[in-house]
């Protein structure tokens, strides 16, 4: 069982938290000039009390979290002052003083019976420290003319109650009826108290700007002189050099092959040389001085010959390459000279040269 004194303890705390005990900030909402409607006189309904008694129960347990929500709910259903003072207490607890200035001043509202309403000390007390870390506002704007600020709308001018405002830079603004403007931002520090004008201005008709005068006409355009062609550019000498180059790589082809096809004639001649030999003499008829000489000195020349050819003819091939490989190089790299005044005249000629000795090319012409 409770000692009796805790139980009494615990009723008048509950008790002053009911009646007269002040609270931290409302909701996050914009903030609003307009307090809410005066409190009425019939009493609170059996919800509203069960909420505040719910919430003294978590200021009790310093839970003022739920504390504050247990409030917001009962005044949400009705406001009242008795609620405004427990809810601005769990606010203050909070640190949300801007919602708890808000809910203490409607504890300064007149009442059912037309008397302004006074606050008690406690309230006092709460009321100022709250005030100390807010900026307190009042705006006097062209009656009828919406107030903003920060873009949310807090009432219609002449608003009935001072705007509670949170320390730092506000965008304010006023827009009358008829669709004049007046907007400015200032800066507010903790405790400051303020008296601001704002007064829309009528938007300026827009002035229609004359029109440009005529461009003058331009002059007539004189036809240009047609300018002297121009000389083509001198390219005898990279000319030269690249027609050299494909006639000499057109020849080596050539020669390459014909050296080729003589090449594989005198394979095939051995060849058969060295089979007539095999099948008169045997495999080792050359190394038996009884067999004939000359026929294997005739196989040991025709295999020289056939060598010589074959190796000409990957000489012709390299030698084609090289050439046309130059030539396709010196079209694209070799510096073009000053213009000419005629083209060029001339030839290259180049022929092929096969000797039972060798072979080669012969080239002549005009650069």
């Amino acid at each position: 069982m409770k000692p009796p004194h805790r139980s009494i303890a615990a009723s008048l705390l509950a008790a002053l938290l009911l009646s007269s005990t002040a609270g931290s900030a409302a909701t996050s909402a914009p903030p609003q000039a307009t307090s809410p409607a005066p409190p009425q006189a019939d009493p609170l309904s059996k919800a509203t009390l069960e909420m505040l008694a719910k919430g003294a129960e978590a200021w009790n347990q310093r839970r003022y979290d739920a504390c504050r929500a247990w409030l917001l709910a009962a005044w949400s259903i009705k406001p009242h002052r008795q609620i405004a003072g427990n809810l601005a207490a769990c606010e203050i607890k909070l640190g949300l003083f801007r919602d708890a200035a808000e809910h203490l001043s409607f504890l300064t509202q007149a009442t059912a019976d037309g008397k302004r309403g006074e606050l008690s000390p406690e309230h006092r007390r709460l009321f100022d420290d709250a005030l100390s870390k807010i900026a307190v506002l009042n705006i006097d704007a062209e009656p009828g003319a919406t107030v903003l600020i920060d873009g949310k709308a807090v009432g219609q001018a002449p608003l009935s109650a001072p705007v509670y405002l949170e320390p730092g830079t506000h965008t304010l603004e006023a827009r009358s009826r008829s669709g004049s403007t007046a907007e400015f931002s200032r800066r507010f520090e903790a405790g400051a108290q303020k008296t601001l004008t704002l007064q829309p201005r009528t938007p300026q008709a827009e002035v229609t700007p004359p029109p440009p005068a005529p461009a003058a006409a331009p002059p007539p355009d004189t036809p240009a002189a047609p300018a002297a062609p121009a000389s083509p550019p001198d390219t005898r000498a990279r000319d030269g050099v690249v027609i050299g180059g494909l006639a000499l790589g057109g020849a080596a082809i050539a020669a390459g092959v014909v050296l080729a096809i003589v090449s594989n004639g005198k394979g095939e001649d051995a060849d058969d040389a060295l089979q007539s030999i095999v099948r008169d003499g045997g495999a080792n008829a050359c190394n038996d001085p009884a067999f004939g000489r000359a026929r294997c000195d005739a196989l040991d020349d025709a295999y020289i010959a056939e060598g010589t050819t074959r190796n000409l003819s990957i000489a012709g091939f390299v030698t084609a390459g090289a050439a046309l490989g130059g030539a396709a190089l010196a079209y694209v790299l070799w510096p073009v000279g000053a213009p000419r005044a005629e083209a060029i005249r001339g030839g290259v000629r180049v022929a092929p040269r096969i000797t039972p000795q060798g072979a080669g090319l012969t080239i002549g012409g005009a650069f």
